[in-house]
């Protein structure tokens, strides 16, 4: 079990926000399984996505190349936790995803139309998030999406989604 991996087998101890780990790792897994984002990435033909794409196209951080030596896209996200202060049993999990591309690779073209990709990117994870229990305990919902410029030959979008959760997933049966 996950939990035993972060003490050598036992209990996880006093630990709150051990989830974050299991978070990251179902959004990972997921983005390496959704056939709209590998196509995407032109990574409809690996035979094992979840070993190539975590840290090279998808992080789970906000990732910028410092020096760009090639036309790369990225799906990059993080997580914030904080209390509900309506429900102290509860969490809000803010999950940011980062979407951003070269600006040379913004055009993308799918059945005669053309796109900018990073949208297209978004509505495929608007389409895997929303309204969907992959994370907490309620369904997730988008709360924004912003342009997204980390920097000035990359170009994209930020995403903000929202759910709840536990705060002691332990104590409250999770």
């Amino acid at each position: 079990m996950l939990l035993r991996l972060f003490n050598g087998g036992g209990e996880l101890g006093k630990s709150k926000s051990y989830e974050i780990i299991e978070y990251r790792k179902k959004i990972m897994d997921s983005l390496c399984r959704n056939k709209e984002i590998l196509k995407l990435f032109n990574a409809t033909d690996l035979k094992h996505p979840e070993d190539e794409l975590p840290y090279h196209k998808f992080y789970p951080h906000e990732y910028i190349p410092e020096t760009i030596t090639s036309t790369e896209r990225f799906i990059c996200f993080d997580i914030r936790a904080t209390h509900n202060t309506q429900n102290r049993t509860l969490k809000e999990l803010i999950i940011y995803f980062f979407i951003s591309c070269h600006q040379d690779v913004v055009p993308y073209f799918e059945d005669g139309r053309s796109y900018l990709w990073y949208d297209k990117v978004v509505c495929a994870l608007d389409e895997l998030f929303t309204d969907q229990y992959k994370l907490g305990i309620g369904k997730m919902e988008l709360i924004s999406n912003d342009p997204y410029y980390p920097q000035q030959k990359f170009k994209g979008r930020k995403l903000m989604f929202r759910v709840s959760d536990f705060y002691n997933g332990k104590e409250y049966g999770k």
